[in-house]
């Protein structure tokens, strides 16, 4: 007897053997075209020009590879400049620093050097006054 399951089985391949014979019947073989003389020389010059075109972007596309290369390494020469150039403003910065707080200290110096020597002289000045009234006074 015909189960079910026997009988979705051959439903199901007797499904599939009409797909793969439809499938089979609807393949067609490739349209053929017939062109002029005239018309196959106009495409071969396209052609032509086409190649010479492509050969010309390729030799473009070259120069500008040369090109960017070449600017690469100018990029990479500029860049290498550069870190040495902010090296050498660091230490020139820190040089400059250096040399300003070395005026500064001179300068304090020099400030407390002019007040003694301010106050000597006005020390010399009070004993010779001192010295003067006492003499005239005599």
């Amino acid at each position: 007897m015909w189960t079910l399951k026997s009988t979705i089985r051959l439903f199901v391949s007797a499904w599939l053997l009409c797909l793969l014979l439809a499938c089979g019947s609807t393949s067609q073989a490739e349209e053929m075209y017939q062109i002029s003389e005239t018309e196959l020389t106009q495409l071969e010059a396209n052609l032509n020009q086409l190649a010479k075109n492509n050969e010309t972007k390729q030799q473009l596309l070259t120069e500008q590879k040369t090109q960017l290369t070449e600017a690469n390494q100018q990029l990479e020469t500029v860049k290498k400049e550069l870190i040495a150039s902010k090296s050498l403003n660091e230490a020139t910065r820190k040089s400059l620093e250096r040399a300003n707080q070395s005026l500064q200290q001179l300068e304090q110096e020099a400030k407390r050097k002019i007040r003694v020597k301010t106050r000597q002289r006005d020390l010399w000045i009070a004993i010779s006054g001192g010295l003067l009234y006492a003499w005239i006074k005599k």
